[in-house]
């Protein structure tokens, strides 16, 4: 099994042979071509935000872990100048019942992200905003898409096809929530840096082969973070799920410590992302988690830049080479990427596409209409 394993790992580059690895290489430009859409758009960017009395992020999968993701970023532009407040709708739960009974709003600016912008769900929360007033800014890789023509205003995420996972788009839309939420520059300058500095952690494979080794052989995953890590955890979980068949749970560290860390074993793994600027008190609190999963004997991954937990007992650290913000997000995603890539090989579950989805999954029709 593990020679099996071995063999695997050992035929993969950083950007192939498979179609994760060319993508996840492709992810750099991905960004760097959506920050240069954003500049090119950034007066009329500014004046939807401007004139918004609300924010609301809608969308659904992946899409919306982005915005669980950019939510605090927006929250921090509020508090500084004033600007509309921030909220996140899973795009489904929007239409068919929120959970505090209100989707939208006249005044709201919905930005609504999908990659491929067929997304039923997706684009039936479009459709609900239009029809309540809102102004509908769609975030996605096709700018001719059902949910581009549902929009008053397109900012294009240039991504391309993906047949290995959803993680250039991924990474594109995060970007374009940064941009929008004006927590990363948009110029040429800025942009090349940013492509150059995650092209070189898309290069970087070998860091993240032992933790994806750790991973790879976990019964069972908990992904963990607070804050802007929340989002990033929901959307590595999703993709351990869907390319390594691990089950995995996303939460925040308060949410695990009280009640599912009692099922933890030392057959599973946790893994914590911290991202945000040092706070004495969640370092300690992130360092009091480390602790008593070394005592459990319960292997740890470490995803994270200053302020992330030191790691007692067995576990693998991958430190991040941005500042906290934006930037760091980004680099913590593609390393998610990685790590969900090597798990999959590791266990041997790998395979381009989907299994389920496309094929047993189905359009959910006509959300509005009841189809």
């Amino acid at each position: 099994m593990i020679a099996k394993a071995d063999a695997r790992l050992a035929r993969l580059r950083p950007d192939g042979p498979d179609e994760m690895g060319r993508e996840l290489a492709g992810g750099p430009r991905a960004v760097a071509d959506t920050l240069a859409a954003a500049e090119r758009q950034a007066p009329q960017l500014h004046e939807l935000r401007r004139a918004a009395e609300r924010v609301v992020l809608a969308g659904t999968g992946a899409s919306v872990a982005m915005a669980l993701a950019a939510a605090s970023w927006f929250r921090a532009a509020a508090a500084a100048d004033d600007r509309a407040p921030v909220s996140v709708r899973e795009a489904s739960t929007a239409v068919l019942g929120a959970p505090d009974g209100e989707s939208f709003r006249p005044g709201d600016l919905a930005m609504v992200i999908s990659a491929s912008g067929t997304s039923p769900e997706t684009l039936a929360a479009a459709r609900l905003a239009r029809a309540s007033g809102a102004r509908v800014l769609a975030i996605t890789a096709d700018a001719a898409s059902p949910l581009a023509t549902a929009a008053e205003v397109v900012l294009h995420t240039p991504s391309g096809d993906e047949g290995g996972a959803a993680t250039k788009s991924e990474l594109a839309a995060l970007a374009a929530l940064a941009a929008v939420a004006g927590a990363l520059p948009t110029n040429g300058d800025a942009a090349a840096d940013l492509r150059g500095d995650l092209e070189r952690v898309a290069r970087d494979w070998t860091s993240a082969v032992a933790a994806g080794r750790l991973l790879g052989h976990a019964r069972f995953v908990w992904v963990v973070g607070f804050g802007a890590a929340a989002g990033v955890a929901q959307a590595g979980s999703l993709l351990l799920h869907e390319k390594a068949l691990i089950p995995t749970v996303a939460s925040t560290p308060s949410e695990f410590r009280h009640g599912p860390i009692e099922a933890v074993t030392a057959d599973d793994a946790v893994v914590v992302i911290e991202l945000d600027v040092p706070d004495g008190r969640r370092s300690a609190y992130l360092q009091r988690l480390a602790s008593e999963l070394a005592e459990l004997g319960v292997p740890l991954v470490v995803v994270g830049g200053p302020g992330a937990p030191s790691i007692p007992g067995t576990g693998e650290t991958i430190g991040l080479l941005a500042p906290p913000g934006p930037a760091a997000a980004l680099e913590a995603t593609l390393r998610l990427q990685q790590l969900a890539r090597c798990a999959a090989h590791v266990r041997g579950t790998y395979r381009d596409g989907f299994r389920i989805l496309r094929t047993i999954v189905v359009a959910a029709g006509d959300l509005l209409g009841g189809g």
